[in-house]
């Protein structure tokens, strides 16, 4: 079962960047705390003397995290909303098949991803090609407890939520495939980065860290945004 077998209907939801970043509003509180969140990263990263790389890592952990979460959500819905949801050209119906083969689905391609990067980010680590830094294990493991412990709450409100609003599974599979975006993208151009500062012999740390929160602030902001707008799913209320 491959990628392009399974895809929401391409003329119900079109996303274009421009017009999702218009969407963006700056005067609420929410995204400007979003935006000065991202911005203290860099400033710790600047303090603490973190590496792009320890913070690839954190956020690697984190992406995983989400994931086993994610599956979590969809294998344990008990109704959910197929709108949309085709495999081919076949519409999905909301059985327990198609919640297995989902869930399963999501956890095999969006696990691959992460293994891949988890590949990079060793290899980066092993052979310096990202700078180093006295990265703390205490600090990495730290952090990825409370990020836990976070999407742990995260995850009884959505239990909640289901109880009232019925999930749609099909952009429940697709909603964390946004944080691939900017480890993926920083891997690419910061890996070009660090081979023209390895050429002239310039620490491109900071340059890396400024691209990878650049990029995830963008993600960040566009995701909100879609979440709060009318593309968020509320098909119908579950009767109790």
């Amino acid at each position: 079962m491959g990628i392009d077998q399974i895809a929401l209907h391409k003329n119900k939801i079109q996303i274009n960047l421009l017009q999702l970043l218009k969407q963006v509003d700056f005067t609420k509180l929410s995204t400007l705390s979003l935006v000065f969140s991202n911005l203290l990263v860099i400033i710790f990263a600047i303090i603490d003397k973190l590496s792009a790389i320890d913070i690839l890592w954190i956020y690697w952990s984190q992406s995983v995290i989400i994931g086993i979460f994610n599956f979590i959500k969809i294998i344990s819905l008990k109704e959910f909303s197929v709108e949309g949801f085709k495999r081919g050209n076949k519409q999905l119906l909301p059985t327990k098949a198609t919640k297995i083969s989902t869930a399963i689905f999501f956890l095999f391609h969006y696990g691959f991803f992460h293994l891949i990067y988890a590949v990079f980010l060793s290899s980066f680590s092993i052979f310096g090609y990202f700078s180093k830094s006295e990265f703390e294990m205490s600090y990495f493991l730290f952090s990825t407890a409370m990020f836990f412990i976070s999407s742990f709450i995260e995850f009884n409100g959505f239990q909640k939520e289901t109880a009232k609003e019925l999930p749609n599974i099909g952009k429940l599979m697709f909603a964390p495939y946004s944080r691939i975006i900017p480890m993926h993208l920083t891997i690419i151009l910061g890996g070009f980065i660090a081979a023209a500062g390895s050429s002239f012999s310039v620490d491109t740390n900071l340059a890396i860290i400024v691209l990878f929160i650049g990029i995830k602030t963008i993600v960040d902001l566009i995701t909100e945004s879609v979440s709060n707008s009318k593309l968020k799913t509320q098909t119908r209320m579950v009767s109790n």
